[in-house]
């Protein structure tokens, strides 16, 4: 097996170990909250949130073919990322929020281990590891495909795992509806929305993005007309400059722009 120290769904598992001990002691964790900030403001670190959490929580799918289109979604994510760019980020990530606290994945090893080595194919030049990667990709319709957990199985795994205190549990709890949400039904609303989107071809991106944009700048421009104050009206003209600034067209960095916005507009509601 691979070294997973480095990989997003172990360093993941182990900043929610070491949440679970903060929050035990206290109302809040400092750890967790960080690690959500840094999900949203960095489009790899969201991009492997998305993965991870979308493959290890999936429903059970009767249809192999239904599972293979989903897996290939995911891993579209990272056709235009670049592996040492994902690498450095998971060590910034666990050397950040976890310093020298032990790395392991929870139970999910294998799983974590097989979606790596498919981001890696697909985002690193000269990947030339097929049977390892045949391998990967079997595993994960195998696990998209097993028998669901019975209840009486769920029970146990509860009670057997310490529930986490407050609000910040969220993130992993909610659940939606209709035929896209049935599929990626433990995502959220706004991590569904920016799923569909990154998964989309550029002239949807660009549009949305457009989209996006005037979005953002009709809500501040609401805020400016209210607003007294000098500094807030100050910072409100700065982030109308940022986001003009983002480019629509030929830029290798929409995915960014996409994120970056959509973080803004749910903070100016």
């Amino acid at each position: 097996m691979r070294d997973i120290s480095y990989n997003f769904g172990a360093i993941r598992d182990s900043i929610l170990k070491l949440s679970t001990s903060e929050l035990l002691k206290e109302s809040k964790s400092k750890t967790l909250d960080s690690f959500m900030e840094l999900i949203k403001k960095n489009p790899i670190l969201y991009k492997q949130h998305l993965i991870f959490k979308n493959l290890q929580e999936s429903k059970v799918f009767e249809k192999e073919r239904l599972a293979e289109r989903v897996l290939n979604q995911n891993i579209q994510l990272f056709v235009n990322e670049k592996w040492e760019k994902i690498l450095s980020e998971n060590k910034s990530l666990r050397r950040e929020l976890l310093d020298d606290f032990h790395v392991e994945a929870k139970g999910d090893g294998k799983l974590f281990e097989s979606i790596n080595i498919l981001i890696e194919s697909v985002s690193r030049p000269g990947f030339n590891e097929f049977e390892k990667e045949q391998e990967a990709y079997e595993f994960i319709i195998s696990h998209l495909t097993k028998p669901a957990v019975s209840e009486s199985e769920k029970s146990k795994e509860t009670t057997d795992s310490p529930k986490l205190i407050g609000d910040s549990w969220k993130f992993v709890t909610k659940i939606a509806i209709s035929n896209f949400n049935e599929r990626f039904k433990h995502l959220n609303e706004e991590e569904k929305k920016a799923f569909k989107i990154l998964i989309s071809d550029s002239d949807t991106k660009v549009n949305y993005l457009k989209a996006l944009k005037q979005e953002n700048i009709d809500l501040i421009d609401n805020k400016l007309k209210e607003e007294k104050n000098e500094k807030t009206i100050e910072i409100f003209n700065v982030f109308k400059s940022k986001i003009n600034s983002i480019e629509e067209f030929n830029n290798p960095r929409i995915d960014e722009g996409i994120i970056s916005c959509l973080e803004l507009k749910g903070k100016l509601k």
